[in-house]
């Protein structure tokens, strides 16, 4: 299977660049006009752009345009990750158990938590994760917040798959996971997860909160996890571009 379009469309203009075709400081040509251009819709297009947005390229401004920034890419320390199976550190193998699924209205505290809207109704799934090797010591204990309908869809799947939970809504629904933001802190492992842990409520424990976008900008999923912190490391290897 070759590359995406939206990829290929990236790389011609990053070539064209390159070739001078446009001036730093120039605008490009409007989006329609783009489009019409490499024959692909407006979404194509501007995934085109988003990726040379990134990589500092371009600039892009309602109002305004989309402006050549520089013909090379911003050089930057980019992390080396092939998966968000490997985002997550424990992989494919770890065993997932599901203690509950319940539906939640999220207040305030959640909402700010989460970036989920106050108000929202939301399907929230409790499970932990337990490595086959040590299966009385639970890797993470998690919560999962999903659109109802998302979590119907894939309702069937969840005891029995080790797939990521992003992984079977995908295949389930056909949503596509274009982003995913991860914030790390250090938190008091809450008396609900302590014991599931094995640890002491109030311990030190690393809280990893994964917002998973889809292709839209929808925020789709919101994965809250907690691992044990004297016995979790978390290790992400940086690479120059």
């Amino acid at each position: 299977m070759g590359e995406p379009r939206y990829v290929a469309i990236a790389d011609d203009l990053a070539s064209r660049f390159v070739r001078g075709r446009w001036a730093v400081g120039d605008l490009l040509p409007p989006e329609p006009d783009l489009a019409a251009e490499y024959s692909v819709s407006r979404e194509t297009l501007r995934r085109a752009l988003k990726r040379l947005e990134r990589a500092g390229l371009i600039s892009r401004r309602k109002g305004t345009g989309t402006r050549l920034e520089r013909v090379t890419p911003v050089n930057e320390f980019a992390a080396k990750l092939g998966s968000v199976e490997e985002l997550t550190q424990y992989g494919k193998d770890a065993v997932r158990e599901i203690l509950s699924v319940v539906s939640v209205t999220v207040g305030q505290p959640l909402a700010v938590a989460t970036g989920l809207p106050e108000g929202a109704t939301r399907t929230c799934v409790t499970s932990v994760r337990r490595d086959p090797a040590h299966p009385d010591e639970a890797v993470s204990w998690a919560k999962v917040y999903l659109e109802p309908q998302d979590a119907q869809a894939i309702a069937a799947d969840l005891g029995d798959s080790t797939r990521l939970i992003s992984d079977l809504i995908e295949a389930r629904t056909g949503r596509t996971v274009e982003r995913v933001v991860q914030q790390v802190r250090a938190v008091a492992v809450p008396e609900e997860g302590a014991q599931l842990l094995g640890a002491a409520p109030g311990s030190l424990g690393l809280e990893f909160v994964r917002r998973y976008y889809d292709t839209s900008g929808a925020l789709f999923e919101v994965t809250v996890s907690t691992h044990a912190g004297d016995r979790f490391v978390y290790e992400t290897v940086l690479e120059r571009r």
